[in-house]
């Protein structure tokens, strides 16, 4: 694209955080709302703001890159009712830290505390109890959002409600998010952390059913033939006052992980790996841990994220229905009894909410299954195979965690797909807000 005239745009060489795409990109770094105001109403543009998304949901090769790193302030707090309200480009570290000292919590947050409210709302994210809070729609009382053509316009639920709705896994289509008006809840003085041994899959969601009400609610779980599903179903329970654990967790993941040189998860590796989670993790007892390390484990997970090497990883993550499950994981426990792929990882978590939109949410277990990069035929095979089996057990994909997933896969595991697509470019008809993860799926 040819850079606006007037414009002094940086050439900055741009990856998603699953290092599957990049891109050399014009680059706009305002530091004033009139900057951002004044980038032609006709010019393709995309809001950023950590860029930690594992897709390229935040910047694309035929579009301005509108970085809002700077706009990161704590602007008003209502203290009595709970009502935050920041810039978008806060980051949910620094949100939750804020409300943990002022004793108010945002119920939910992505694993990795760079990431910016704006980009929670583009995302619709889901924490670490879905079943219990909901996608992050639910937290939300207002945003301001900036329109090209339009302005400045203030959304809520019954201010241009259909907008403000559209904001969630809008992945930035609906207009640039300017800030946003948080709703807290009150905070626990810690959790009382967990562990329980499951045998399988299936067992796992048998116990993520069990323990649905606790605030912090995931699995773990090894996916080598011999040893597939075992793993441990981490819960935390809220901590009573007299059981307040001090301290913080690990500094802050980069928004750029530095990857080693060679790939560690080959075989010796995860096996290296699932026998540590076992050891460290699938103990009796309990543990009482700070509420920010429960929130951001990514924090202890350099290491993990810089294994897979140069080349990057793959996430799917598919939400299964509970009816669909078990006949799922048969299916899926076949599959990589035959391909043998390389899955460093599955995680688990339980959903109980309404599938709406582009957003990944509904009723059944989402299982998220990591591995390096699908570059051995054996590894590209396993992530066709697995697409086809989640589509036909009606499972529905998280669409800000696929790199792989193309945009016929994206229309069959999303019913209302074409009438989502749809709602969002009804505020975006020239569609100026693009990147890849828009051009990829067809949005």
């Amino acid at each position: 694209m040819s850079t606006p005239r007037g414009f002094a745009l940086a050439r900055l060489d741009l990856r998603s955080f699953d290092r599957s795409y990049a891109a050399r990109c014009h680059v706009q770094k305002p530091d004033r709302y009139r900057l951002i105001e004044a980038l032609p109403a006709d010019v393709q543009r995309i809001t950023r703001g950590a860029g930690v998304s594992y897709v390229g949901a935040s910047f694309g090769e035929d579009c301005v890159v509108q970085d809002l790193g700077v706009f990161d302030r704590l602007v008003e707090f209502d203290a009595e009712q709970g009502l935050l309200t920041v810039e978008a480009g806060a980051s949910v570290g620094d949100v939750t830290r804020f409300s943990l000292a002022h004793g108010w919590l945002l119920p939910v947050v992505p694993g990795h505390p760079r990431a910016t409210i704006g980009g929670c709302i583009a995302a619709d994210v889901h924490g670490k109890n879905p079943a219990r809070d909901g996608t992050f729609r639910r937290h939300v009382e207002a945003i301001e959002l900036f329109d090209p053509t339009a302005g400045w316009l203030a959304l809520d639920a019954d201010q241009e409600a259909e907008r403000f709705e559209a904001c969630f896994a809008g992945f930035g289509i609906p207009g640039l998010i300017g800030s946003a008006t948080l709703r807290l809840v009150r905070a626990p003085a810690a959790y009382s952390m967990r562990s329980l041994r499951v045998a399988s899959l299936v067992e796992a969601g048998e116990v993520l059913r069990t323990h649905a009400g606790a605030p912090v609610l995931y699995g773990w779980h090894d996916a080598r033939p011999g040893h597939f599903g075992r793993g441990v179903i981490r819960y935390g329970l809220e901590a009573k006052e007299a059981e307040r654990v001090s301290g913080r967790s690990a500094a802050d993941l980069p928004n750029t992980v530095a990857p080693w040189p060679l790939c560690t998860w080959n075989r010796l590796g995860i096996a290296a790996m699932n026998g540590w989670i076992q050891r460290r993790y699938a103990h009796a007892g309990q543990q009482h841990v700070p509420v920010e390390s429960a929130l951001f484990p990514l924090n202890e997970a350099r290491a993990y994220y810089a294994g897979f090497g140069s080349a990057g990883f793959v996430e799917a993550q598919w939400l299964v229905p509970h009816a669909r499950y078990s006949d799922f994981i048969e299916a899926l426990q076949a599959a990589v009894a035959r391909l043998r792929p390389r899955i460093s990882l599955i995680a688990s978590k339980l959903f109980d909410g309404v599938a709406q939109g582009l957003s990944f949410d509904g009723q059944g277990i989402a299982l998220a299954i990591q591995m390096p990069q699908p570059k051995a035929p054996r590894q590209a095979a396993f992530i066709e195979a697995l697409t086809a089996l989640a589509l036909e057990h009606q499972a529905r994909p998280n669409l800000i965690k696929d790199s792989s997933l193309d945009a016929e896969s994206a229309r069959r595991g999303i019913a209302d797909f074409e009438l989502a697509r749809e709602c969002l470019r009804r505020f975006d008809p020239g569609a100026l807000q693009r990147s890849e993860l828009t051009r990829r799926l067809g949005l």
